[in-house]
């Protein structure tokens, strides 16, 4: 019997032959442990600390990746505080991977090449499984394993052997449907729980097709769905992705022909259209065309499953030549320095800030409202991953989420609406 992209991973890194789900085993040798660092919280230093409670020590301070993406840069001093007794402790501890000045570390860390495919990588944060995009494996020990503080005191991770529900796609997607819609869709299919303590593998000539962003973006809400993870396979155009950006030689890797899943979804690509998700929280979308009678104040392109080249060619496609709304206020913020630096590159920020849009650095900062926040009574339309009361500012705000495309198209009218009549 054939084995699941999840299952030749966690076989590789538990060192069997082969591992079956519901089957516990042991990992080692992986990416990390990874964390972040924010505001009145140093990550590696609070790790210590709770260690040290319990006698132990982190075993392997070498290996953690510390990524300091929130409160960047510094929005007052305590920040400033706050960035350099992150790096002091690194630096004392032998802490050597501190990403704090490129942007967001869930794409950061496969732009460095810590993060490829095929490999297993620990990381404190489930939105970090948008590395399932290049065929890479996240855990943070998963709902039915052991903690993370077994991974810094030991080098090592109990997991539970997740099932794989396979989502295939085929079909060719409409004009300015991307990528998230197809999550918002899915997540308004299985709801919450629809996932619970298993992979989810994107498979199908949609996918295929899709540009390595698209894929990164995909696969980085599924615990919203209580999944474990995403992934999908690695194929020609990942490798094609890593020679052209960072010259790297990268495996591909994919699924048996004949694997066992728990479970199949099947979509056609023209079941998709441009979603919204409407508050007060993730689990409830419809199509823009049905929201088009909500006025928006601001609108966000940005955020760790945002800000990609991918978005801001789009955004910059759709509002080029024209003026934004003037009661909406346009934020970009692109999703790494190098997204940053390329998309000026491509003209693509000057033709946002020429339409009225507000370039800001690469940063978590969008998601949280320490940059751009929603006062009392304001609508937010954004890339960002959560729309609770309070996320991104007042709690008696109201946040939409949707697509570049859709943000783009809205923060031109002042209202939710639909991309399509603008590609």
């Amino acid at each position: 019997m054939g084995q699941t992209i999840c299952e030749k991973i966690l076989a590789k890194y538990s060192g069997n032959s082969k591992v079956v789900p519901g089957e516990y085993i042991t990992l080692s040798d992986f990416v990390g442990p990874i964390g972040y660092s924010f505001a009145g919280f140093n990550y590696p230093q609070a790790m210590t600390a709770s260690l040290a409670q319990m006698g132990l020590s982190i075993v392997k301070p070498e290996r953690l990746i510390v990524n300091g993406d929130h409160n960047s840069p510094p929005q007052n001093i305590a920040d400033v505080e706050q960035f350099n007794s992150v790096r002091a402790f690194c630096g004392e501890n032998g802490i050597t991977k501190l990403y704090d000045t490129e942007g967001i570390g869930h794409v950061v860390n496969i732009e460095k090449g810590d993060i490829l495919p095929g490999i297993l990588f620990v990381n404190i944060d489930p939105q970090a499984a948008n590395a399932g995009g290049i065929g890479a494996l996240y855990t943070n020990g998963g709902r039915l394993g052991s903690t993370m503080l077994q991974a810094f005191a030991t080098d090592k991770l109990t997991v539970c052997v997740p099932g794989t529900i396979k989502v295939e796609i085929n079909g060719k997607l409409r004009p300015g449907v991307t990528s998230r819609d197809i999550w918002f869709k899915l997540l308004n299919d299985i709801g919450p729980d629809g996932a619970h303590s298993m992979i989810i593998e994107y498979a199908g000539t949609t996918i295929d097709e899709m540009s390595i962003d698209q894929r990164l973006t995909l696969c980085g809400n599924a615990g919203f769905a209580g999944a474990d993870g995403a992934i999908m396979q690695s194929d020609i155009k990942t490798q094609q992705w890593f020679k052209e950006n960072f010259g790297r030689d990268v495996e591909t890797i994919k699924s048996d022909s004949d694997a066992t899943f728990a479970k199949v979804i099947h979509y056609n690509a023209d079941d998709f259209v441009s979603m919204v998700t409407y508050p007060p929280e993730v689990f409830t979308s419809k199509p823009a065309i049905e929201l088009n009678h909500v006025k928006v104040n601001q609108c966000t392109i940005g955020t760790c499953v945002g800000g990609t080249l991918d978005d801001l060619r789009l955004a910059a496609e759709i509002v080029k030549g024209k003026k934004i709304h003037h009661d909406v206020r346009f934020h970009i913020s692109p999703v790494t320095q190098r997204v940053y630096v390329q998309a000026s590159k491509e003209g693509l920020l000057a033709t946002l800030a020429e339409a009225g849009a507000r370039i800001l650095s690469p940063s978590c900062d969008v998601c949280l409202g320490v940059q751009g926040p929603l006062a009392s009574g304001e609508v937010g339309l954004s890339q960002q991953t959560l729309n609770v009361p309070g996320r991104s500012g007042s709690v008696e705000a109201s946040i939409y989420l949707a697509s570049a495309a859709t943000i783009a198209a809205s923060a031109l009218t002042g209202y939710i609406t639909d991309p399509a009549d603008f590609i």
